[in-house]
């Protein structure tokens, strides 16, 4: 099970009371700040008992809520975990009227003996074992109660455990920063934040001084929007402005201290270091059923569904994890489409000089004539939207484009395509020399902009969502040539574009035998996670060009790798990307080299969910598959770490 960011105690014990992210449910750290209250959080303050902290609503109180008596008994230190099992039992035996129905028990080993040794040390089977025996003194209880056939068990951790050591730890002194300016939280997971409310603090001007300034520099600074997006740590005033996300063993401080510790957490949660067991035993659950790593937001929603209880509202996607039951009490359904694409009609005026960089411009109108855009047939449809058109959940207006070689969904709001889906065979060639980035109308639609209106938003620039390089006859490379294929992009990232899909997408397709690719624009200003409203993304913008904050790209194969995806009645391998759209590549402090020794590592580092993209978007993918639901539910939510590759 794959805990949420930062990988700490506290935010993942109440990540999995609730089903929220720690941004959402506001503990964000074991220690924290709040500009509001102008008050610390601290593991061993008394301010944490103060209920103004803890957002959300944890099961124990769902299950108050709806008159389920609820017994929970957490971190009393001076009080042996044999103890608190025993305790738990002896609640078994209140009469009916007085005994609680659900029951939670917390155990701070093998946490606290996991920093002290390391978790590679010998020493720490011992401890382990202990754990082992005290649970099989509950497990043992209950037999006794006769109560072992009729009870739901679930052994959960709330983090993994790195090896660590303070001769790895980065000192902030060392790279120019005045650390007696700032207030750092250090450890595995940095952040900085102002010295006193009255301090000059500059997030920006921090971040670009300690951005790629060492050879061998082991963590990487960002403005907490820029952040990767699968780690969901933005949306929250306790989350400093800065945050320095540290290479897995590694330690950030502001000057050298006493070093007593062995191991650690709270590092980047797509580490298989720091993932952590669940374990569902009980007449409720599947027997001997094992299913790929989950995030912890989803088990609330199943605790729920073993309670017979209804959810408070939470960030798990409801019934991802039915394969786990034996008789699960919810099934979901697929949501409606708020909107469906709008007929063509014809245009009311056609412009062929659309001002764009063309060799052949004089040319342009009479190639529009000799290549006119392939019709919106179902044989595109079969072939490019194998999986069914992605569901649009929020009123516009759009119109499906399909051509021969790809489809979109073409917002007439944000005049650019909602989504582009193509599908990719295992013999795709490339074109040795990239094509021409010459644009030509579309014809089928009347529009309001052109390669002018591009021009005049400085620093930006055209780029294709179907890569035209993939075109092979001459007809089909003015299909993609339309202005309805283009997004504004950044000349920098553009290079990342460009190497995801000449040189990634091509080779997935080889390793794959064959691809279904969708891209897309993502607008997320405000960085809560969410698809930023139509009049919310033109309040943001400059100019007549709305800039995307991110693109996605959304990358699917048949897991039977004998099988084409036309062939595939099984399950899918998916791989995801939300890019940040930014105006230079500092991100990858080796971009200055050729594209082919960075790029890659920046993609993995922005893996994400297909969940993730459907919020950012609006859009729901994966309408029409062999599947069953709810193992398109478990596809959604499921992540590739390429821990694989490390």
């Amino acid at each position: 099970m794959r805990p949420m960011y930062p990988s700490k105690t506290f935010p993942n014990l109440y990540t999995l009371a609730t089903g929220l992210y720690p941004e959402s449910h506001g503990i964000v750290c074991n220690s924290m700040y709040d500009p509001v209250f102008k008050a610390h959080f601290k593991l061993r303050g008394r301010e944490k008992l103060n209920h103004r902290w803890w957002g959300g609503q944890p099961i124990w109180i769902t299950a108050e809520k709806q008159g389920v008596k609820a017994g929970t008994f957490f971190w009393p230190w001076v009080i042996p975990l044999e103890r608190r099992i025993l305790t738990i039992l002896q609640w078994l035996h209140l009469p009916d009227d007085e005994r609680p129905y659900v029951y939670a028990v917390h155990s701070e080993q093998p946490d606290t003996y996991g920093h002290l040794l390391g978790p590679l040390s010998n020493e720490l089977d011992n401890t382990l074992k202990k754990i082992d025996n005290i649970i099989g003194q509950l497990m043992n209880g209950l037999k006794q109660m006769n109560l072992h056939r009729c009870v739901n068990v679930m052994l959960v951790g709330d983090h993994g455990m790195e090896e660590s050591h303070c001769e790895r730890t980065e000192y902030l002194g060392s790279y120019g920063l005045d650390v007696d300016a700032i207030t750092l939280i250090p450890g595995s997971s940095g952040r900085i934040g102002p010295k006193t409310a009255n301090t000059p603090y500059n997030p920006k001007e921090i971040v670009a001084n300690l951005t790629c300034k060492m050879p061998n520099q082991h963590f990487k600074p960002y403005l907490k929007q820029h952040l990767p997006k699968r780690l969901h740590y933005a949306n929250n005033r306790r989350i400093e402005d800065v945050h320095l996300l540290m290479d897995r063993k590694w330690h950030v401080s502001r000057t050298p201290a006493t070093c007593g510790y062995f191991g650690d957490h709270g590092f980047d949660n797509k580490i298989s270091s720091m993932q952590t067991i669940f374990l569902g035993f009980g007449p409720s659950f599947n027997f001997k059923t094992q299913v790929p790593v989950f995030e912890n937001i989803e088990l609330y929603n199943v605790m729920c569904d073993l309670l017979g209880l209804t959810p408070a509202p939470n960030n798990g996607t409801h019934g991802s994890l039915n394969d786990v039951l034996r008789n699960p009490s919810y099934t979901p359904t697929q949501p409606e489409e708020v909107t469906s694409p709008t007929p063509l009609a014809p245009p009311s005026e056609v412009t062929h000089d659309l001002s764009c960089n063309c060799d052949d411009e004089n040319n342009i109108e009479e190639s529009a004539q000799m290549f006119p855009a392939a019709a919106d047939g179902p044989s595109n449809n079969v072939t490019h939207l194998p999986f069914g058109r992605p569901a649009v959940l929020f009123q516009t207006s759009y119109t499906q484009l399909c051509q021969s070689d790809y489809c979109s969904g073409f917002s007439h709001a944000i005049n650019m395509p909602l989504w582009t889906e193509f599908t990719l065979t295992a013999q795709v060639e490339v074109a040795a020399m990239s094509s021409s980035e010459c644009v030509r109308t579309d014809p089928r639609l009347d529009l309001t902009h052109t390669c002018n209106t591009y021009s005049q938003e400085p620093g930006v620039t055209h780029a294709f969502l179907y890569p035209p390089d993939f075109s092979v006859t001459a007809e089909s490379r003015y299909d993609a040539s339309l202005i309805t294929n283009t997004v504004p992009m950044y000349p920098a990232f553009k290079k990342v574009w460009r190497h995801l899909q000449r040189v990634v997408l091509r080779r997935y397709s080889l390793e794959n035998n064959g691809v279904n690719v969708i891209m897309g624009p993502i607008f997320d200003h405000d960085h809560d996670g969410l698809r930023d409203t139509e009049e919310k993304i033109k309040e943001r913008a400059t100019g007549s060009v709305y800039i995307p904050t991110h693109f996605y790209s959304i990358i699917s194969s048949c897991e039977e790798l004998n099988d084409t995806l036309d062939e595939c009645e099984g399950d899918l391998r998916v791989t995801c990307f939300i890019l940040p759209h930014r105006a230079d590549n500092s991100e990858s402090c080796n971009s200055w080299e050729d594209e082919s020794r960075w790029v890659e590592d920046l993609l993995k580092l922005h893996t994400a969910r297909v969940r993730d993209v459907e919020l950012l978007t609006g859009l729901d993918f994966y309408r029409s598959t062999a599947l069953p639901y709810t193992r398109v539910l478990a596809l959604k939510t499921h992540m590739r770490t390429f821990e694989d590759d490390v």
